[in-house]
């Protein structure tokens, strides 16, 4: 077998025991593990260590604060610390380049996309004391910290600025130009595994952009743990596979694409498709949904 794809169904099942434990599933580990498909000899406990030594030398700062008590100053010492001394910025000049997505890389470079600038806040702000979670807002992505009795919106690719919930509507409507996708309720938070999917949706979504299919291929199958077999994703892999000329494989995902949604959209493309890949077929004997 390829090296690589062994490596991949190795991150795949890590993967998927991960999201198969009882309770919430490790927020950085699941991020880590979708970096390691990329960086295969990534060092997992190493690299959840620097985040954990982030966390808690911000804790250690906390506790030499003289008005400690105070929550708004203790969330200052998190910010300026992460923004400011370590300089943690949202890299809006190569916003698509795949290396934000990764928790690994985003340490090493100080950059990365509005969505790991947040995990790596969380996780420092948890370290620190604070109850604190993502905010997948459509088009954008910010934490939360609950501060006693108050809730604290925070923009960590905007340098750790504090956030009104007309803030957060403005950020949709500036990425989205669609101002009805902003709904209350979604401040509320993310769960961890609305988080990795969306990880991997922005992943996905610049391979294809690239045409680097083999790369896709990879962070689909990872969507598939994730969704628990969505098929959208089933679909995806289908058209990948022909991409990458494994006939027969895409002939079966895409059959299964047209069983599971018979009145979806684009089924006429897909049938299309599948028609022009069972003449490539060296198995006539697939049968048409």
């Amino acid at each position: 077998m390829d090296p690589l794809a062994t490596t991949e169904n190795l991150q795949r099942e890590r993967f998927a025991e991960l999201l198969n434990r009882p309770g919430p599933p490790d927020l950085v580990e699941g991020a880590l593990l979708v970096a390691a498909c990329e960086y295969p000899d990534l060092d997992l406990d190493r690299e959840k260590s620097r985040i954990s030594e982030i966390g808690a030398e911000a804790a250690r700062r906390i506790a030499g604060l003289a008005n400690r008590d105070n929550p708004f100053a203790r969330l200052e010492v998190i910010r300026s610390y992460l923004f400011e001394e370590l300089g943690f910025h949202g890299n809006a000049g190569d916003y698509e380049d795949p290396r934000n997505s990764f928790l690994n890389q985003v340490m090493d470079r100080r950059t990365g996309i509005p969505l790991t600038l947040s995990i790596i806040f969380v996780e420092t702000c948890r370290a620190a004391g604070f109850e604190s979670r993502g905010i997948a807002l459509p088009g954008h992505f910010i934490a939360r910290v609950d501060l006693d009795d108050r809730t604290i919106l925070v923009d960590p690719f905007g340098g750790g600025r504090v956030l009104t919930q007309e803030d957060c509507r403005a950020l949709v409507v500036r990425s989205t130009g669609r101002p009805s996708l902003f709904r209350p309720g979604v401040l509320d938070g993310a769960s961890t595994v609305e988080i990795l999917t969306r990880l991997l949706r922005n992943l996905k979504r610049i391979y294809l952009s690239r045409e680097d299919y083999r790369r896709a291929l990879a962070v689909v199958e990872m969507l598939q743990i994730a969704t628990s077999g969505e098929p959208m994703e089933t679909r995806d892999r289908g058209i990948l596979m022909s991409h990458l000329g494994q006939v027969e494989e895409a002939i079966s995902d895409l059959e299964s694409y047209m069983r599971n949604r018979p009145s979806a959209p684009d089924l006429e493309s897909i049938r299309g498709r599948l028609d022009w890949l069972r003449q490539k077929s060296p198995n006539p004997t697939q049968n048409s949904p």
